[in-house]
This record gives structure tokens, sequence and C-alpha cells, in this order.
């Protein structure tokens, strides 16, 4: 899985940016909107069951080195 950097959406300097103090943020609201968003995000992908992802091969590995017998 590639990393990705995440990065502010909207920066401090841009006149849509609005301060909220940390006393009128209510935390719980934002976390019950982002389990909303990820929820309606889950319901709209296909989902992984249906898929066969079953390993039909298997590869034996030598051993080498200090183990091998």
């Amino acid at each position: 899985m590639p990393i990705t950097k995440t990065l502010p959406t909207l920066g401090i300097t841009d006149k849509a940016f609005r301060y909220r103090h940390s006393t009128v943020t209510d935390i719980r609201k934002t976390f019950a909107r982002i389990r909303r968003e990820q929820a309606a995000l889950q319901a709209s992908k296909p989902s992984q069951t249906s898929l066969d992802l079953e390993a039909t091969t298997v590869v034996p590995m030598p051993v080498t080195g200090r183990g091998a017998r």
C-alpha cells in the first residue's frame, strides 16, 4: 500500500479560513459526522465478501543459511 500524504485542504492565509476556538468545537459531533460519512462510503463500495480471494497455489520456500539441514 503506497504512503499517502495528507495536507490541509484550506490554508490559514486563505480568506475562507475561519478559526474556531476549542470551546466552540464539539468533537462528539465531528466524530459522529465522520462516522456517518465513512458508513455512507462503505455502503457505496462493492462488498469484498463477494470476491473469491482464495490462494490456489502454495510454493515451498527453500531453507538457506544457518537453519539449513
